[in-house]
């Protein structure tokens, strides 16, 4: 029911009341005119009041028994129309964004592991390629069968000290020379000498390995004079020359008597004396 018939209810209501009162007063002469003349009038305005209510009823009434006669017709049931149209409400303008929120989330989470994943396959890519390079490049020098000098005094240096002790002498002696020419007073650069020097004795090339272990005393500082001092004597000794090694064991003897050579030089000094 509307306003408008809420309205008019109201006003019959009220009419009725009015003329209730109305009727328990003892009939009165108003004007000269008769009691029942004014209750017949009271009594025509209410009928008058009930069809208009009725007749403001009345289209509401038809569009109702129109629409069920449709729904009929459509093999649709009322109480099956109510609840089609309440689950077609959309939802709440909240939830809606709510769930559009979760949603840009979730792409947002998807787009990151998809990134996370493209990061750790291209790192997996680049530590194969550097696995690769590092396995070439042994590889490489061992093809060509001469170490190269990388450029690091102290790897190169060990690089061809090693050669010496795989008896690569002519090798090693190459390594060796290429450090004295890139820095001939290196720390090991005295040490390189004398490995040139034992490289060449390695050779059974004793006069040039003489020239090499005298080298060393060049290097005031070194700790390899002993040991090319017992090797010169050696060398003598090799080339039959015994009353020169003779004379350079005693020199060793005499000139490094806390070498731990000192032993051996007197021993050999028994043997060719």
């Amino acid at each position: 029911m509307n306003s408008s018939k809420i309205f008019v209810f109201f006003v019959g209501l009220f009419a009725l009341v009015i003329w209730g009162c109305a009727s328990n007063q003892p009939p009165v002469d108003v004007g000269g005119q008769p009691a029942d003349t004014s209750n017949a009038q009271n009594q025509a305005e209410i009928d008058q009041l009930f069809n208009i209510i009725n007749q403001s009823e009345a289209p509401q009434q038809d569009k109702a028994a129109s629409e069920d006669e449709v729904l009929q017709l459509l093999g649709i049931k009322k109480d099956q129309k109510e609840k089609s149209t309440v689950e077609q409400q959309p939802a709440s303008t909240s939830d809606d964004q709510l769930k559009k929120e979760i949603d840009t989330l979730e792409q947002q989470l998807a787009d990151k592991e998809a990134e996370i994943a493209n990061l750790k396959s291209s790192v997996a890519e680049k530590d194969k390629v550097l696995d690769q390079l590092e396995t070439q490049k042994p590889a490489a020098a061992s093809a060509s069968g001469t170490p190269t000098i990388s450029g690091n005094y102290k790897q190169d240096y060990q690089a061809a000290l090693q050669e010496y002790y795989n008896r690569n002498y002519k090798t090693a002696i190459k390594m060796f020379e290429e450090l004295l020419a890139i820095d001939s007073s290196n720390s090991l650069a005295d040490n390189a000498r004398y490995w040139i020097g034992e490289c060449y004795y390695g050779l059974g090339n004793y006069d040039q390995a003489i020239i090499e272990f005298t080298k060393v005393f060049s290097f005031t500082k070194s700790n390899k004079m002993a040991d090319a001092q017992l090797k010169i004597g050696l060398c003598y000794f090799r080339l039959g020359d015994r009353a020169r090694a003779a004379e350079e064991f005693e020199r060793l003897i005499n000139d490094y008597p806390d070498s731990e050579y000192v032993g051996k030089a007197r021993e050999f000094l028994a043997k060719i004396q």
